[in-house]
């Protein structure tokens, strides 16, 4: 079953990567309270049991990778606790954890997005989750107050902490930033020096997001504005110019249709490809990866899914024993390889 993505090759120079992925959103409440996003705070937990139906159906449309995201600590509301209570579960961390196995058991590696987490708590979901996805979701300070003063999660100094955490527990992250949420360009490098920085030290930044502001429909928000293509190849630009080459860095494809513009510039992974992008994005179709392999095709490349870890962190254990059990045997495939490879000669 693992056969269906191939692995060997991800890094080849006429290959372009993409991890095709179910979004599950776990809970919208949120004890920040950011004027642009739709999450909010009315909202309780997913029936751990209901989502295994959907992750059946998405394994076999060839999906590997499933997104749990969630609004950041809704164990701080009373009615989730309750929940979290009723259903037995010790903790919001216990549930998330169950979700993540079901998931797991069904084939699936799941990637998580759920803001902060302490570091005890950090250490137990890397042992499910082969990726934390943890943005630097703060803004300008000039900024800070207008924005996000009722968002105490989206503190930089808070998410950084959670950077450093993940790369002491060598857990791979994804990290980046929203262009357009009215940051300036010296903003844009600050950050990218401070993503290139924390993976010299740590080296467990996976991939670099860099997203297109969104806001969600209805809500009134004058600070953020959609930036303009040219606007997002800058800064895609600049952090190719920035950043190691063994960080991965991609665009959304759901808010960048235009991908072919990314590749020549140099991107080689296209993120990942939601089945459901509604669920995240209301309005937003989901991209077709037949119309994505025409697109790479016409510019001489070939497109390879790919799993949520990459090809060269798997070949160096970059995922916990639990993961092994997935990501083992594809390790010794491309040990496997490179052996025959070293055997015939090829350099």
């Amino acid at each position: 079953m693992e056969e269906d993505i191939q692995v060997l090759g991800e890094n080849n120079s006429d290959i372009i990567t993409y991890s095709k992925s179910l979004p599950v959103v776990v809970s919208r409440a949120c004890r920040n309270n950011c004027p642009y996003c739709g999450f909010h705070r009315k909202d309780n937990l997913v029936v751990p049991y209901s989502i295994i139906k959907t992750v059946k159906a998405a394994r076999m449309n060839g999906v590997r990778e499933i997104y749990f995201c969630a609004g950041e600590r809704p164990d701080r509301f009373p009615d989730v606790r309750a929940t979290l209570d009723l259903w037995g579960f010790d903790s919001y961390v216990d549930y998330l954890y169950t979700m993540c196995e079901l998931a797991f058991l069904e084939g699936l590696i799941p990637v998580l997005n759920v803001g902060f987490l302490s570091l005890p708590e950090m250490k137990k979901m890397s042992e499910i989750a082969a990726l934390a996805k943890i943005m630097l979701d703060a803004v300008d300070p000039a900024l800070m107050a207008k924005i996000h003063a009722d968002s105490p999660g989206k503190s930089l100094g808070l998410r950084v902490k959670s950077l450093v955490w993940a790369g002491k527990l060598n857990w791979p992250v994804v990290t980046g930033f929203v262009v357009g949420l009215g940051e300036t360009k010296k903003y844009r490098k600050e950050m990218l020096q401070l993503i290139a920085n924390l993976h010299k030290e740590y080296g467990h930044i996976h991939e670099v997001s860099l997203q297109n502001f969104f806001a969600y429909p209805g809500l009134n928000f004058k600070y953020g504005k959609v930036p303009a293509k040219e606007e997002m190849l800058k800064t895609v630009d600049m952090a190719l110019n920035i950043l190691p080459e063994d960080i991965k860095v991609t665009v959304p494809v759901e808010f960048n249709p235009e991908i072919e513009d990314f590749v020549k510039l140099g991107i080689k992974d296209l993120g990942r490809v939601f089945e459901a992008p509604k669920v995240l994005f209301p309005k937003v179709n989901p991209v077709n990866v037949n119309d994505l392999k025409l697109k790479v095709t016409d510019l001489g490349f070939d497109l390879q899914q790919r799993f949520p870890l990459g090809f060269d962190w798997i070949k160096k254990g970059s995922y916990s024993r639990k993961l092994g059990q997935i990501f083992d045997a594809l390790k010794y495939k491309i040990k496997k390889d490179e052996q025959e490879k070293s055997k015939g000669g090829i350099r």
